[in-house]
């Protein structure tokens, strides 16, 4: 009986998940690209800390931000995706 082995192209630009991390990113982020996700929810999801998410945005660097009230801000699901879609590089070639 011949074995069928499957040649899966490896593309080192593509950034690798656990199954969790795309399980968390799935649930939190779901299909609703205008959804608002809260700054705390927002910072999980990129993996950052909360002082470190202020920074970005306060710098200018950051996701383009809704003024949810005059104390509060969000980051549409759309626009955290453009912002990482900006940030991702190609990987350097391992020496």
């Amino acid at each position: 009986m011949k074995q069928v082995v499957e040649v899966v192209e490896f593309k080192p630009d593509v950034p690798r998940f656990t199954f969790r991390q795309w399980f968390e990113a799935l649930a939190a982020v779901g299909e609703d690209l205008d959804r608002v996700l809260s700054f705390p929810q927002w910072a999980k999801l990129a993996g950052l800390s909360e002082r470190t998410g202020r920074e970005i945005i306060e710098r200018g660097d950051g996701p383009k931000v809704v003024q949810l009230s005059p104390n509060r801000i969000g980051i549409r699901v759309c626009d955290h995706r453009e912002w990482l879609a900006a940030r991702t590089r190609k990987t350097q070639p391992m020496r």
